[in-house]
């Protein structure tokens, strides 16, 4: 039931990121069209990008929490040999980092409440969507985190 509920979040996430990449070249591609072509580039220029950018990563790399295919240097497994150990290691490295997410997330949601209140200079919408992403990014990565600290061994 948890790997289920873990792998449908991992393949909502994915397909939300590879939407936001798709409509970010397109926004992107049309906004140098416009900028470099007709000489008027849109008044969301800036703005409509970056807040898609943003979204984009932070549910790739709730995505990439659920695979666990993060950039990772891959160390541990040379300086300890033994099975035992190695997994004791990894255990103790995946509550670590379930701790971090879980801070991010509360910071996040602090930073996201106190911005809400005030709007972006083009888009005319609350400031607090921007850093919404990040809690709401992190909360899925430490749901995910969580899952996998109680189903290390079954199959995805």
């Amino acid at each position: 039931m948890l790997t289920r509920i873990a792998a449908v979040i991992g393949c909502v996430c994915h397909g939300l990121a590879a939407a936001g990449v798709a409509t970010l070249a397109a926004l992107v591609s049309y906004v140098v069209f416009m900028r470099w072509v007709i000489g008027q580039p849109p008044h969301w220029a800036e703005e409509l990008p970056q807040l898609i950018l943003l979204w984009s990563t932070l549910l790739g790399a709730v995505a990439c929490s659920y695979h666990r295919s993060h950039l990772s240097a891959g160390l541990l497994p040379l300086v300890v040999r033994s099975a035992r150990w190695l997994k004791v290691f990894t255990h103790i490295g995946d509550v670590l980092v379930l701790i971090m997410l879980l801070m991010i997330t509360k910071a996040g949601w602090a930073l996201a409440m106190l911005t809400m209140s005030q709007t972006t200079t083009a888009l005319q919408i609350p400031a607090g969507i921007s850093y919404l992403a990040v809690p709401v990014g992190c909360a899925a990565m430490a749901l995910v985190q969580f899952i996998h600290l109680f189903t290390r061994g079954d199959s995805q």
